[in-house]
């Protein structure tokens, strides 16, 4: 198998399958996110958006050292992701706002609206991976 349809199966997975663990499995997801991103930023956060950075720019050399075929789609939708480590690195706390402000109103629907999108994108990754690759 080739890096990208790796990537696109387990980043594809991952979000598919987000919505599930989530939000279906018996438990408090809206405390677990409030504990998660907290006002202050965690100490975990920077050196996970610079791995997260780090395999954006890998993809982007695989893509433009390596022969695939199509490899710019899959390479474009995986770094949309960067944006997310940017935001962290750079500007956490409107980030934190942003989520805090999702949670409080209407028991974090639009936390779930989110979550059910992020599935679809999984599923069109991991669609692209099996068929495409």
């Amino acid at each position: 198998m080739n890096y990208f349809k790796i990537l696109g199966l387990i980043f594809g997975i991952v979000a598919f399958l987000k919505p599930f663990y989530m939000h279906l499995l018996p438990w408090d997801e809206n405390s677990f996110i409030e504990r998660t991103y907290t006002e202050k930023r965690p100490k975990w956060i920077v050196p996970v958006a610079v791995v997260g950075l780090f395999l954006v720019g890998f993809t982007w050399y695989k893509h433009l050292n390596s022969d695939v075929p199509y490899s710019i789609i899959l390479t474009l939708l995986f770094s949309i992701t960067a944006i997310k480590a940017i935001v962290f690195i750079f500007d956490y706390e409107k980030f934190q706002f942003w989520v805090a402000k999702m949670l409080k109103k209407d028991k974090g629907r639009e936390i779930v609206l989110i979550d059910i999108g992020a599935g679809l994108f999984g599923l069109i990754l991991i669609l692209i991976a099996l068929f495409i690759y």
